[in-house]
């Protein structure tokens, strides 16, 4: 497991420790911030899906009136999502009117293996950005440790070398 990211920022942080004196900064590397963000944008997009086949399935199961606002906005919504499934599996007639459309019931069971995937992946960049932030923290310990250390060094020195007064007694 290569951390170079996390050894480019502590090299970074540790020069600008001589420079500015402040170490208390924790750099998370842009890239997983970025990945992150986007792993949440598509973890959001498959739940939309997600709950406009389930809400398409019971709308179909119980023939709801189609011209209806609502019902139209559910179905366009999850046409996008149901088109890659399209002609896989025949719907069901159900009842008089109503159908049980199998293959938008099958797109909700793989858009839930996409969702359990892409929750993998958030975990994933999470777990990576908290073991950078721990790697940097205890750098940052680290540093300020060298810190004090080398001010005790220049304070005994300086103590050690300043010249005493040597009294001496005249009989």
């Amino acid at each position: 497991m290569s951390h170079k990211p996390v050894e480019t920022n502590l090299k970074k942080m540790s020069h600008n420790m001589d420079e500015d004196k402040s170490v208390d900064k924790i750099a998370i590397p842009g890239y997983l911030r970025i990945s992150k963000i986007i792993a949440y944008a598509l973890y959001v997009w498959v739940i939309i899906g997600i709950i406009s086949l389930v809400l398409r399935v019971f709308l179909l199961l119980f023939s709801a009136n189609p011209d209806t606002p609502f019902v139209k906005f559910i179905y366009n919504v999850s046409a996008e999502y149901l088109n890659p499934f399209r002609g896989i599996f025949p719907p069901r007639l159900v009842g008089e009117t109503g159908y049980l459309d199998v293959a938008a019931l099958f797109a909700v069971i793989l858009y839930l293996f996409v969702m359990w995937g892409f929750s993998a992946f958030v975990q994933y960049v999470q777990n990576k950005i908290e073991i950078t932030t721990y790697e940097q923290e205890k750098e940052i310990k680290r540093l300020k440790q060298e810190q004090e250390n080398a001010e005790i060094i220049q304070t005994v020195t300086t103590t050690l070398n300043k010249p005493t007064k040597t009294v001496t007694k005249k009989y």
